[in-house]
């Protein structure tokens, strides 16, 4: 059997195992239309075709082509069962984040693939290479495969960009296939027409209009994003009351509290931030949407931030991680921030769980509240104590009958991964009441907002207390008494409308 049959025959398995590996893409296959079965066989090709190049080993390609998908089939699997997203396009940008971070991304895979996935893959590869042998590289050959690479790539880009996609993934991936999906999201974001049409929407910022305070002084305006931060208590009323017994207090002297629409649910925080930041909705950047700062660097950007900065603030950034983390440490100071503190500014040693405590952001406000008194300060801090994987935290002897009234453990799901939620929600609690308290007591006016960024990824728990609500809450507290201001307004907001309210109760 001549090379050239050999290389036919394992292309064309190799395609129709990649056709049948989209059967188990979830929550739904993708339809079997000719329009899908020809995209992916070009796909699947110029990857062959290319990985043959390199290695010259027909088998070894196909078996590589076809694990790598099935990788990529249980990450998007994985990820839509906690976060009710599969996998899109912006997600192989934070490839490398993965294992810079890995406790962020591979608990949810569970250990066992994460161990003994690697060990697979490496095992096949040492397997498969020893076994068959390499084939010869001719001039002709290289020539004819570089022709169909070019070739190929044509039609891909040709046909990707017929898709009519609806920027909802999962039925993206229904209709027209996870693969293809993913290659239609990459090279449709890549249009000219669709940089102009983010472009266009960052340039509608609501901010852009100068700050004018009515107010006699300025306030300082605390923002805290309080990692998967909702009042919990929704789940179930065995749910202890006084677990948010400063949040509940912070509400009755509100200027603005309730419920907040926000576009992530389970991660993804930076979606959150940057509605929050730019005062526009995720869905006005198209394919952008769902890595925010992923393209922004090069792009216009009026803020929050900026606007305040123009009206004579000092705007300072506090995250207890890494500054690079979504890139945030190019992107915020195009936002119109003076300052980032990271986790570098942090003790080590200050951490509740795994991550630095919210009691050490609050310190750190404190001290930065202190320190700088020429300028009215604006602080925006993004916390991490309850960022999860929760089920990685162990539950301490008789924490359960400390959050619950009665007990569910039969009803519940999963019942530790709530109990570690619902400890580190009581730290929240507490910041509350420590700013509080020390924004009371001074004499300069302060505005603090308080919102969660997203709900927690605890799928079983939901699915078991019959819960499907993906909003969080916040609240906007002034120093100075809400009856002073007209009374407590409860009103349910997007989280892109959450400023103005905010730029509104601070006059």
């Amino acid at each position: 059997m001549s090379h050239l049959t050999i290389f036919a025959l394992v292309l064309f398995a190799t395609i129709l195992f990649s056709l049948v590996a989209e059967r188990f893409v979830k929550p739904a296959a993708p339809a079997l239309t000719a329009h899908n079965i020809l995209l992916q066989s070009l796909i699947i090709s110029v990857a062959f075709i290319l990985l043959s190049l390199i290695v010259q080993r027909p088998f070894f390609s196909g078996i590589a082509i076809l694990v790598f998908q099935l990788i990529v089939i249980i990450v998007s699997n994985t990820k839509f069962y906690t976060l009710k997203e599969p996998m899109v396009f912006s997600d192989i940008a934070m490839f490398s984040q993965a294992f810079k971070h890995p406790r962020l991304y591979f608990p949810f895979l569970g250990w066992s693939p994460v161990i003994l996935g690697p060990l697979i893959i490496i095992g096949l590869i040492v397997l498969v290479l020893s076994l068959e042998p390499a084939m010869p590289l001719t001039w002709q050959r290289m020539i004819a495969s570089l022709l169909a690479l070019g070739m190929l790539l044509w039609l891909i880009h040709k046909q990707a960009l017929r898709l009519k996609i609806s920027l909802i993934p999962e039925k993206d991936n229904a209709r027209f296939g996870l693969i293809n999906s993913l290659i239609a999201y990459v090279l449709q974001a890549r249009t000219a027409e669709h940089q102009s049409t983010v472009k266009n929407a960052l340039a509608t910022s609501p901010f852009k209009q100068k700050i004018k305070s009515s107010a006699r002084q300025q306030p300082n305006i605390t923002v805290i994003q309080s990692e998967s931060f909702f009042d919990a208590r929704r789940l179930h009323p065995a749910i202890r009351q006084d677990i948010l017994q400063h949040y509940d207090q912070c509400l009755g002297e509100s200027l603005a509290y309730g419920k907040l629409q926000v576009p992530a649910w389970g991660a993804n925080t930076m979606r959150s931030e940057f509605s929050f930041l730019t005062g526009l909705p995720c869905e006005r950047l198209n394919l952008y949407q769902y890595y925010p700062y992923q393209y922004l660097a090069n792009m216009p950007l009026f803020t929050l931030a900026a606007a305040l900065k123009q009206a004579g603030y000092y705007c300072v950034c506090i995250h207890p991680h890494p500054a690079s983390f979504f890139g945030r440490d190019k992107i915020f100071p195009k936002m119109g921030f003076d300052e980032f503190i990271d986790i570098r500014q942090f003790d080590e040693n200050s951490t509740f769980g795994p991550y630095i405590s919210d009691q050490a952001v609050t310190d750190k406000i404190l001290e930065i509240t202190r320190q700088k008194t020429a300028k009215p300060l604006f602080i925006f801090a993004i916390t991490m104590e309850n960022h999860g994987p929760l089920h990685l935290e162990n539950v301490k002897p008789g924490e359960y009958e400390h959050y619950f009234s009665v007990n569910l453990k039969r009803k519940m799901a999963k019942p530790d991964d709530l109990i570690v939620y619902l400890r580190h929600l009581k730290n929240a609690d507490n910041m509350i009441k420590t700013l509080t308290r020390e924004y009371s007591s001074t004499g300069k006016p302060t505005q603090l907002c308080f919102y969660g960024d997203h709900i927690p990824s605890m799928p079983a728990t939901y699915a078991s207390l019959d819960y499907s609500d993906s909003r969080s809450d916040y609240f906007i507290w002034s120093s100075v008494s809400s009856i002073n201001h007209g009374e407590t307004r409860q009103a349910d907001l997007d989280i892109e409308s959450l400023a103005i309210q905010l730029l509104s109760c601070a006059n």
